[in-house]
Formats: structure tokens, sequence, C-alpha cells
């Protein structure tokens, strides 16, 4: 019976009586070390307050490691770690382009390339009294464009005068206007103006060979606005022949590996693996004979002598699926000799997110890429650049591809655009159009790392024997011999990858094995004593949610005390009747007026402070109501209040 009453008694959910009860229990069961200490060194002050401060201190280096920990994972760190892969047993050949740097003179621009011939001969005339030899300014090879047309593209406006009043001039040594008359300054430059002749500036050089360059090419570039920057040639025998042997992994080349293009500046271009779909440009082994091997001729009747002053050819290697930008990228080979270029594949895989902005194809960039099959910064700088030409100068540049619609820019249809280009230029040079912004990097990288040796080829004594042999093998019926031809060699160093991989530094399986660390560290414990700090802290909010609401059904219980009929009633049970302390207690504390005893407890009856009249002892059960009406005034600002029993066994007006 008494067990089934102590079960009764017991609640479901036994709390603290008080917060020292509460940290006790905590620290005498957590498994953090110290805590214990804190309890059992209750009686001893000054080793209860020196593992205090120790504790304290314990969670402050806690929380400030906390806190560098976090601010390390939310930085992003990474780190780069490069491998070697070779696993592969084949390797993709990249893509090779080779240009003759010769680029034609065609018929449709050939008067307007003649007048700029004879400007430029005026201008070294006036400038370093130098005559031009015929060989510059002479009858130079004329091509007709619709011969190397892969098909007919109509026809082509040749309503265009050149303008002899953008000519050199000699600058004073700030650029800023013409030197005069018996001062040589040390400058030279073209004055460039807006499309009202308002806003005038000089594009000035230190170098006169360099600006003469850079003024030729100024005006060249109006002469060939009417014709694409790049010409898909017809495989005509009338084209010039520049590759004279091609061989890969020994065998020869066919023609329908490699595609052939005419460029402005760079001449006629050869793409060899072009789409890479063909088992023939693997690479299985390493090494000079298992790699691309060709003899190219170099033209020595340079069309354009004013334009480059370059002999030989320029090679470019790149991804398959990437369009060659010879006026960027390449390297020149001269004549007369052998070039090896072995090459290492290299691979950048970048993380992306929240490590940094990448872009897998391009789409999630706000630039439209123009005429590329894939995406590179290089193709999105060119599109970003173009973009704004278009925005601004109302034309575009001929060096870069242009969207449907549009056209490149020339002095007689868009006066103004040399100006503007080079304002532009100079903007997207330091950096102010936006373009580097808009256009991140890619999040797969592709490059080839090239190494290159060069030598005399051939030798003297084999000479004769080569060409015998070439005009034999490729009817190379050249008068020049070795003076006009070069070979090149492209192959593999090693058929192994370099990878480098951008990896965090700070994953979320890292920082936990931090935090861990850290914990275990300051309080030797693990992540179930964590969840001890917490059961502590709930049981803390818990403590003073229960405390808050015992107050607030205090303060309820006082302000109900007094209600608007002016009674107030309250049961005493079992666990509220006095004890005889209590009692003796009660008539210690009490006064007595007039006979009446009354318990000094102030309480508020209308809004008058009353003195509550308790009896001493009370019987269980004893039910006690107020009564207004028997109120009497104590003076000093106090009312007697009176209470009446009721349902007592003996019941007696206490009032």
């Amino acid at each position: 019976m008494a067990k089934a009453e102590a079960e009764q008694q017991e609640g479901l959910i036994e709390f603290y009586d008080s917060f020292m009860d509460m940290f006790q229990f905590f620290c005498n069961n957590t498994t953090i070390h110290g805590s214990i200490r804190l309890a059992c060194t209750s009686r001893n002050k000054m080793k209860t307050t020196f593992w205090a401060v120790l504790y304290v201190s314990s969670f402050g280096m806690f929380y400030w490691q906390m806190s560098l920990l976090t601010a390390q994972y939310w930085s992003y760190p990474v780190t780069l770690n490069v491998n070697t892969s070779t696993n592969a047993k084949v390797r993709s050949f990249p893509a090779v382009t080779v240009c003759n740097l010769n680029p034609y003179r065609f018929d449709v621009v050939n008067e307007n390339l003649i007048q700029l011939d004879l400007l430029t001969q005026k201008t070294l005339a006036s400038f370093y009294g130098f005559e031009a030899t015929k060989s510059v300014h002479g009858e130079p090879q004329v091509t007709a464009l619709e011969d190397i047309l892969e098909e007919s593209r109509g026809h082509f406006n040749n309503s265009f005068q050149l303008e002899p009043h953008i000519k050199l001039e000699r600058l004073t040594d700030d650029g800023s206007r013409p030197a005069t008359r018996g001062h040589h300054g040390s400058r030279v430059g073209f004055q460039l103006c807006d499309t009202r002749g308002g806003d005038c500036y000089y594009k000035s050089y230190w170098s006169g060979v360099d600006a003469l360059q850079e003024w030729y090419l100024f005006h060249f570039l109006n002469i060939m606005s009417r014709i694409p920057i790049t010409i898909n040639m017809a495989d005509k025998k009338n084209t010039t022949s520049f590759v004279h042997d091609c061989q890969y992994n020994g065998r020869r080349c066919s023609k329908s590996e490699y595609v052939k293009f005419h460029h402005a500046v760079h001449g006629s271009c050869y793409t060899f693996n072009n789409n890479g779909s063909i088992a023939f440009w693997k690479a299985a082994t390493p090494g000079v004979k298992y790699g691309l091997s060709l003899i190219v001729r170099a033209d020595q009747n340079v069309h354009l002598p004013l334009l480059s002053s370059t002999v030989g050819a320029r090679v470019m290697i790149h991804n398959r699926d990437q369009s060659p930008t010879m006026e960027h990228g390449g390297f020149d080979v001269r004549p007369g000799t052998e070039t090896s270029i072995n090459i290492q594949k290299n691979q950048m895989n970048w993380l992306g997110g929240s490590y940094g902005r990448c872009s897998e194809d391009g789409k999630d960039v706000d630039i439209k890429l123009l005429n590329s099959d894939s995406y590179t910064v290089q193709a999105c700088l060119h599109s970003c650049f173009q973009e704004e030409m278009l925005q601004h100068c109302g034309c575009g540049y001929y060096f870069h591809p242009l969207p449907p619609g549009a056209e490149h820019c020339n002095y007689n249809k868009h006066p103004g655009w040399g100006h503007c280009f080079f304002k532009l230029q100079d903007m997207f040079m330091e950096h102010k159009l936006g373009c580097f912004a808009r256009c991140p990097k890619s999040c797969q990288e592709t490059w080839y790392t090239l190494s290159a040796g060069t030598a005399q080829w051939p030798r003297p004594l084999s000479e004769e024997l080569t060409l015998r042999l070439l005009h034999l093998k490729c009817k190379y019926n050249g008068t020049s011999g070795r003076k006009e031809l070069s070979r090149i060699n492209i192959f593999f160093q090693e058929i192994s990858q370099v990878e480098t991989n951008e990896v965090a530094i700070m994953t979320v399986e890292k920082l936990l094995s931090d935090m861990g660390s850290l914990w275990g560290l300051w309080f030797g414990s693990s992540a179930l004593s964590a969840a001890e700090v917490i059961e502590l802290i709930l049981d803390t909010v818990a403590m003073c949610l229960i405390l808050a609401n015992k107050r607030w059904n205090q303060d309820r219980l006082e302000a109900s005390t007094c209600t608007s009929e002016g009674s107030y009633t309250t049961e005493i049970t079992e666990d509220r009747k006095p004890n005889e302390e209590d009692a003796e207690e009660s008539r210690a504390m009490t006064q007595n007026r007039g006979g009446i005893t009354f318990d000094p407890t102030a309480c508020r009856c209308h809004t008058r402070v009353a003195a509550e009249s308790l009896p001493d002892i009370l019987p269980t059960g004893t039910r006690l109501r107020r009564n207004p009406f028997a109120e009497r005034d104590l003076g000093d600002g106090l009312n007697e209040c009176a209470w009446t029993v009721d349902h007592a066994p003996h019941s007696r007006d206490v009032s």
C-alpha cells in the first residue's frame, strides 16, 4: 500500500528544486573532465575558485579556436593537387594549325592596297628620306577572290576610298600635338577623331617602326573590311602549295584529315586533326617518329611586305574544338631549319560554386559566344569586346567574329570608329569594360606545354639528295633550295597527362573532425558530452520558464485578491496547514489591536492597503472567504481584512 502511494506521488517528469541542485547533478554525473571538481571541492572555496577559473578559461579558448575554425571554413580555402596520370594507354593528338605568313592581294581590294603602298612610300621619304625599291611597291601577284572561295560569295562592294588625311606625324614628347618645325620629337603617331570631329587625340608610339606598322595596319583593316577575316579555300590548282609533305605516326596524311582556309594577315593556313574523330590521330607512343611531321614551303615573294616582315611559318597547337586565333597565339618557324616541338598535355579542374566562379559550357555566361564551338576565356573576351564595339562604335572589329547582321568597321561608313576603338581598347586593357568580370574561367581547362629545339635542315652535304627525294615524292620544284623549306616535328614528350585539381581544404568532414579535436583537447570528452551540455542548457531554459510561470501565477493571485465584489476565497489543505513552528512564528509576528489578531502581510482591498488576519491553526479543508463589509480602518493606510470560515467542522467567524 505504501509502495502504491509512493508510485502515485511520483510524477511522470521530476524536476530539480533549484538551480543549485541542477548544477550539482550535472557536475556529479557529466563525462566532461574537470566538472566533478566544481562539485567535490565545494567545501574548499579556493579550489572551487581555481577550477571555476580553469573551466571558464577552457571554454573561452575552445570557443575562440572554434570561431577561427568556422571563419576558415566560410572563407572556402582551396589547394592545388598536381597529379601525373599514366593510366591512359592512348592519347588523342591535339589540333595543329600552320600558316605561311603570306596573305594574298585580292583583286577586289588591290587598287586600294596600291594606294596605301604609295602613301606609305611618301611617308617613308618624308620622315626618313628612304626611297622604297620596286619590290615594295612594284607589281605584286594578285589573286582573284572568286578563285579560292569554296562557294561563290556574290558581289563585293568596291566603293571604298582611302583616307590620306590620316597620316603619320612627328609628335611632341608627350604625344599630345604635332612637333614644330626644326624640333624632332621623340614620338610618332597619327590623329584620330570622333564622328563629329570635335574630340581628337593622337595615337602615338615611341618607335617609328611600330608607328608605321600600326598606321599601315589601321588602313589595311579599313580596306579589308569588305572581305571576311578567314575564307574557306577551295581545293583548286591555282592555290599556292604550302604543305609539301605530311606524315603522322609514319603514315601519310590524306586530304580529308585537314582543312584549308585563308587568313587576311597570316595567309594560307592548314588545320590538321580538326575534329579529332578519326582513329588515325591517336597517339600510343611518345617520340618524334610517332608524331606529326610536316615539310612546308615559305613563300619568299611576300604579297604584302609592309604588313609583315616575317618569312617562314606560324604554328599553333590547340584543342580540337577550339577555333585557331593565329593573331593571339602560336609561334613562328624560320625557313631552312628543322624544328622539333614536344608537347605535354595539361588539364586544370576548378571546383566552382562557393570556391570560385567558373563555367562548364558558357551557358551561364551573359555573353553570347561568337563563332566558337566551346567555351574559353579568350573566346568570351573577344565576344565581349565585339559586343562593346557594336554598342558604342556601331560596327565590329575586323579581327573578332561578327554576329549575324553586323558589319566590320571602315572609316568611309563609320568615320569615328578608330577613335572609338582605341578608347575601348585602352579601357579593356585597364579592366574598365567589365569583360574580365563577365567572363569566368572554364571549369575544365586544357592546354599544351611546348618545348622546341631548332637545327639547320637539310645540312649542306645532304641538301641535293633531300630536294631530289622531295621532287620525286611530293613534286617539289622549288629553286631556292633549303632557304624556303622548313621541317616541323610535333610529338608527345610523354603519353602521361599532368592533371591539376582544385581541392577544398576545409570540407564539412574536416570541420567536424577539427571541432572534435578541439573539444577533446580542452575537455577530454566526446560528442555525447556535448549532448550533456545541450541538456544542461535546455534544463536551464526549462527552469527559467517554470520560475517565470510561478511568478506570473503569483502575480495573478495577488491581483485577484480584490474583486469587484470584494470577496476572496481560498482553501487550506493538509500541506498548507500551519505546523507548530509556523504557529510560533505567526504569534511572534502578529499584532493585537482592539483584541483582534491579524497578520501584517500587506494586501489590497479595492485600492486600499489592508492587513490579512489569519488564524494560527485551521482544520484541513477549511475554506476562507474575505468579507469586505467587515473591514476596519487601522490607520497608517492599513485596513483590516475580515475572513469568514466556510465548510469547516466547527465554523466560527474569525473576523
